[in-house]
């Protein structure tokens, strides 16, 4: 890492040239997800503070694009609810935030499903949604749409649930289309270790890759599929989202959930058959998202929900 000529570029920007760098967060996406689309690590100096290192792996780019998360990135950290941005640089991807200190921890389901935590944790993808528009537009059904195409590739294995999945992905984007949409700036995305939690229960966002402008119930849905798989519970989080425990938003919530977990399930056959990190389980991942889906797709409610988004 000593010699990546992208990072050392990165820390001259900021004046922190001969830093020291610990070692990369291990990648891994089973059971967890996290430090996979990124090289991460910390870089330290004397008589200066430590700062966060993110350099993009090449067989992340058709997914990610580094000028559209720095821009997330920058404006989330404004506001106060995630790592201040302190140097982009989206050519040769990379970006450097300011580190967090010791007392902060990797969000885990257990820790994130607390009282206070889940609080702060909508409180502060609340606060983000108030953030002027993000230039990426897209909502999840178009990235479902695209990461469908990339899955067309030699070498791509999808599972035939997929398809069935897919169809019903497609009946969900069509009614709440037909039902109306107003977007704003989301984190959209529900991975537990992309919160990092600290003293006092208090909560910062990271990692948004995946941030765009999009329907607060997709922000909310994700979450909800991450901790929250009983409706009771859900309708919970949701009354403190909200103000009130909707069942419309929980129906828009639970598909817009099911959507999200098929986009992660082709993002991960995709990665399997085509990234040359062949120690991630990319594969594993993704059938794991595909399974969660299924359990709303083939679920009891799924009509239901349809009908009241």
């Amino acid at each position: 890492m000593q010699n990546d000529e992208a990072i050392l570029r990165a820390l001259a920007a900021i004046g922190l040239p001969g830093a020291v760098f610990s070692p990369p967060i291990g990648g891994v996406v089973s059971p967890i997800h996290r430090a996979v689309e990124n090289t991460c690590l910390f870089a330290t100096a004397p008589g200066r503070p430590p700062v966060f290192l993110k350099h993009r792996h090449d067989d992340m780019a058709d997914f990610i694009a580094l000028d559209r998360v720095a821009e997330a990135s920058r404006k989330a950290g404004e506001l106060g609810i995630a790592p201040r941005l302190l140097h982009a640089d989206p050519a040769r991807g990379v970006l450097v935030f300011e580190a967090l200190g010791e007392e902060w921890a990797w969000g885990r389901a257990d820790v994130l499903r607390r009282p206070a935590v889940l609080e702060n944790l909508l409180a502060a993808k609340r606060r983000f949604q108030e953030a002027a528009p993000l230039t990426e537009d897209r909502s999840v059904f178009g990235l479902v749409a695209a990461y469908r195409r990339l899955a067309e590739a030699p070498g791509v294995i999808l599972p035939a649930p997929v398809r069935t999945v897919a169809a019903a992905v497609e009946r969900i984007g069509a009614a709440i289309a037909a039902a109306g949409v107003d977007c704003v700036a989301c984190h959209a995305d529900g991975a537990s270790s992309n919160v990092m939690v600290g003293p006092q229960d208090a909560v910062r966002l990271v990692d948004f890759e995946w941030a765009r402008q999009a329907d607060p119930a997709h922000d909310l849905g994700t979450v909800l599929a991450e901790l929250l798989p009983f409706d009771g519970e859900a309708l919970l989080a949701i009354e403190i989202a909200t103000g009130k425990p909707d069942g419309q938003i929980l129906a828009r919530a639970r598909l817009y959930g099911a959507a999200d977990d098929l986009m992660w399930a082709l993002w991960g056959f995709v990665s399997a058959a085509r990234s040359p990190r062949k120690h991630v389980e990319f594969f594993k991942y993704a059938e794991w998202r595909l399974l969660r889906a299924r359990t709303v797709i083939e679920g009891p409610r799924f009509e239901t929900w349809l009908k009241q988004v």
